[in-house]
């Protein structure tokens, strides 16, 4: 029998393929990524010492501040490798700095904006969310000269939660043509009015420009906005009408202008927008109709107009947008009767009515709405027996109230718990019955379903009536 290889020939039997595996890996993992620019490492050096609160960070970033393990710092190599040659190594480059919120670097109490940023040649987005807080030292909304943002590739700018940042928006906003994602959000001592110029900013996709203390007119150069997803300007002190131009938004499927001092109507030019989903002008003072081809908006999901004294009837119409999963008209001056076409929109969740001028019944269709689950129409006019059955009110449980309807009963108290209304007398039940049943021959008729010699006996002695007045004729 052969004697067992020794482990000295076993070893000198597998080098060659070890050797192999090794080239392969090298050949595959590529060349290592070069070192950081001098020029740009110390431009980040500059902007973490503008911001960050950490003592640390200028040792812990080293020679290359892209193989230091900083949060909130994202490297990557620029786009065609910069000119890089075939298998030489690829300069990396920041590309994201995210600072205020850990694991990002928080920032110091005396923190300033960090204008140095926009001088990092391939940085594509800038964070800074509760960055500025210190009430004791106030931050400027600062951004360089525009001839030093024209080079910028910067394609996200957010800011966020700054209660201390004070300032204008920078006119040199408009400057950054690379710009797809604008968020300057909830800093109070934002104010004035909004640059004309960020009408020029053609790759914008999403503006969001909500709580602060913006001023003046909604510029009507943002409806040249034409790649426009989203638009919030909500929660400011805007006033003047709303620009028809906004119409021109072909794309936008969010769209928030509530809690402001807007004036006039709904621009008719906001039938054209077919992709929005989202629709928020509550909280101004908006007067009038809402345009009549609103519910051609078949993307249509939320409808928010409370708190506007708009004085009108409630449109029937609305009742044709099939996708509306929310409906808030609360408190807007709103008359005649609920549409019985409310109880067609299958995918409602919200119906919010309250505190308005509406009479007659409540449509029985409502307790059809399977996915309801909050329903107000407190504060109106309203009468008659509460056409709800058990499961629709277990269904809503105490998000239903029809409290403040003087004319409202309910007809069994066991089975309709208290919404805020009183029972019903018998009288009352008597006649609810008699009218929901000549409701439902009606509407038998209309649909063709009421067969020859089979006419209910409420309706003989009308077509009688009605006969004699054709035979005179």
């Amino acid at each position: 029998m052969a004697a067992p290889p020794s482990p000295s020939s076993r070893a000198l039997a597998t080098a060659p393929c070890l050797l192999l595996l090794l080239l392969l890996s090298l050949h595959a993992a590529g060349p290592a990524a070069a070192a950081m620019d001098p020029a740009e490492r110390e431009a980040l050096l500059r902007v973490m010492e503008a911001v960050s609160s950490d003592r640390d960070w200028r040792e812990a970033a080293g020679d290359d501040p892209c193989s230091s393990p900083w949060p909130g710092l994202e490297c990557k190599p620029a786009p065609g490798g910069s000119g890089v040659g075939a298998g030489a190594a690829a300069r990396m480059h920041v590309a994201r700095l995210d600072f205020g919120v850990p694991p990002n670097p928080t920032c110091k109490d005396t923190a300033t904006f960090p204008v140095g940023a926009f001088a990092l040649p391939e940085l594509r987005a800038l964070f800074l969310v509760e960055c500025f807080k210190n009430p004791d030292a106030i931050a400027a909304f600062t951004l360089p000269p525009p001839a030093n943002l024209s080079s910028s590739r910067l394609q996200q700018l957010s800011v966020r939660s700054n209660p201390s940042l004070s300032g204008t928006l920078p006119p040199q906003l408009a400057s950054i043509g690379s710009l797809q994602v604008l968020t300057v959000s909830q800093n109070a001592l934002v104010r004035g009015e909004v640059p004309r110029g960020l009408g020029a900013l053609k790759s914008l996709v999403h503006l969001d420009l909500s709580y602060n203390s913006l001023t003046g007119t909604i510029p009507s150069r943002l409806g040249e906005l034409r790649g426009l997803v989203g638009l919030d300007l909500s929660y400011n002190s805007f006033s003047g009408p709303i620009p028809s131009r906004l119409g021109e938004l072909t794309q936008l499927q969010k769209l928030d202008l509530s809690s402001n001092n807007l004036t006039g109507g709904v621009p008719g030019t906001f039938t054209r927008l077919k992709s929005l989903t989202f629709l928020a002008l509550g909280n101004n003072g908006l007067r009038g109709r809402l345009p009549s081809g609103l519910s051609e908006l078949r993307d249509l999901q939320y409808l928010i107009m409370e708190n506007n004294p708009m004085g009108v009837p409630l449109p029937a119409e609305l009742g044709n947008i099939a996708r509306l999963q929310e409906l808030r008209l609360a408190n807007s001056g709103l008359s005649g009767s609920i549409p019985e076409t409310f109880g067609l929109l299958s995918s409602l969740t919200t119906l919010s009515l309250e505190n308005n001028n509406l009479t007659g019944r409540i449509p029985a269709g409502l307790s059809r709405l399977k996915r309801m689950y909050h329903l107000n129409l407190s504060k109106n006019g309203l009468d008659g027996v509460v056409p709800f059955d058990g499961a629709f009110l277990r269904q809503l449980g105490r998000n239903l109230d029809l409290s403040g309807n003087p004319g409202l009963c309910v007809a069994d108290r066991a089975v309709v718990p208290d919404v805020g209304v009183g029972v019903c007398s018998a009288g009352d039940v008597a006649r609810e019955s008699s009218a929901a049943a000549e409701s439902s021959v009606v509407g038998r008729v209309v649909r063709g379903e009421v067969a020859r010699g089979r006419w209910p006996a409420a309706l003989i002695r009308p077509a009688a009536v009605a006969l004699c007045c054709c035979l005179l004729l």
